[in-house]
């Protein structure tokens, strides 16, 4: 890997329910955040970043909810969440 690509463990290990759940809508509600403000920021109509970010948002409602019924399962059925998840970061120029 160079100095301009990067790879983060983020998320690593096993998770009651009550802990993953926490850790994993902590992460979503950031990103609809993130996309709010970024819907909010370049309100001008119908911009192409707007209609990313409304796609992404309900996506990721779409995830929270599957999210949700999985850890209702796990809590349910006395399982931990094994989670693992990295972000990788790549600098690209833009002109």
């Amino acid at each position: 890997m160079t100095s301009t690509e990067r790879h983060i463990k983020l998320i690593e290990g096993n998770f009651s329910p009550f802990e993953a759940a926490d850790v994993l809508f902590s992460l979503i509600a950031n990103k609809i955040k993130f996309h709010n403000l970024q819907m909010l920021q370049t309100k001008k109509g119908v911009d192409p970043d707007n209609l990313h970010s409304a796609k992404r948002i309900s996506e990721l409602k779409h995830e929270k909810n599957v999210i949700r019924d999985m850890i209702l399962k796990a809590r349910d059925e006395g399982y931990e969440l094994e989670i693992y998840g990295s972000v990788e970061i790549k600098m690209k120029k833009t002109r």
